[in-house]
């Protein structure tokens, strides 16, 4: 390809105005009043319901700057801790949810970073309100269904180190245990 020498603004010299690569090393915390920490539980249409540190659900509003080319380095879904500034000038309607706006997004690195920050932050509160906890944030309580696929010879099996241990001094008759010789294994010449 031929060298351009002649005019043009060295509009292909230069780089791409974007903030791609490495990302940031200050961390952002919370210094003024009205920004709180909190976690996404819930991804909505242009905005997201995050559970804040002080105990209340709100809406938050994703702004401009994390979307498009901001994208990238600021990936949100349900889990992730955000930095919000809640909007005090704003009056809320009795049956609807406070808003607030998305200041900053952290990543699991600046998770434990945070953590270690001074401040007078109950980070109980949001590790609490973790996705994996998300039924308990409802109020359902999880059943746990102890589920198990056995063979006739397991059953038998069973059975058998049940009466075991609840007579152990006991000699347990084996045939009249099991219906059948199923444990038996016969072994047929024509077979080998």
């Amino acid at each position: 390809m031929v060298k351009n020498v002649f005019g043009g603004k060295n509009a292909k010299k230069g780089a791409r105005s974007s903030t791609s690569g490495g990302g940031r090393n200050k961390l952002r915390v919370a210094e003024e009043e009205g920004e709180e920490y909190a976690i996404v539980t819930k991804m909505v249409g242009n905005g997201c319901n995050v559970h804040c540190a002080d105990g209340v659900a709100r809406l938050c509003i994703i702004r401009g700057k994390f979307q498009g080319k901001g994208k990238s380095m600021n990936m949100i879904s349900a889990g992730s801790w955000v930095l919000v500034g809640i909007r005090d000038w704003e009056s809320v309607k009795e049956k609807s949810i406070p808003k607030c706006d998305l200041l900053e997004v952290y990543s699991h690195v600046d998770k434990e970073r945070l953590k270690s920050t001074p401040g007078n932050v109950n980070w109980d509160i949001l590790t609490a309100n973790d996705v994996t906890n998300l039924d308990k944030i409802n109020g359902v309580q999880p059943t746990e269904e102890n589920i198990h696929f056995a063979t006739r010879s397991e059953e038998d099996y069973l059975k058998t180190m049940e009466l075991a241990m609840k007579a152990p001094n006991e000699t347990i008759g084996l045939a009249s245990t099991f219906s059948d010789n199923s444990i038996v294994d016969r072994v047929y010449v024509d077979d080998i």
